[in-house]
């Protein structure tokens, strides 16, 4: 079973992209200003989302390596 490179880095980006929309939605939380929800909702929210998409794309991707799918 080999692991492309490219599923690493996905999940590495996804990490990341987790890790600033936590921070926005801390923002939101310490700072509590009208904008800083906005910010957190949006920005915090499509980086979320997008994610947890790339998740999905490196688990379908394993399951199809593996045959499952």
């Amino acid at each position: 079973m080999s692991n492309p490179g490219w599923t690493r880095k996905l999940v590495l980006i996804a990490g990341i992209f987790n890790i600033i929309a936590l921070l926005t939605i801390l923002l939101s939380i310490f700072r509590f200003t009208p904008l800083t929800l906005i910010i957190s909702v949006s920005v915090g929210g499509a980086l979320i989302g997008l994610s947890v998409l790339l998740y999905i794309v490196v688990v379908v991707t394993d399951l199809k390596e593996r045959g499952v799918l």
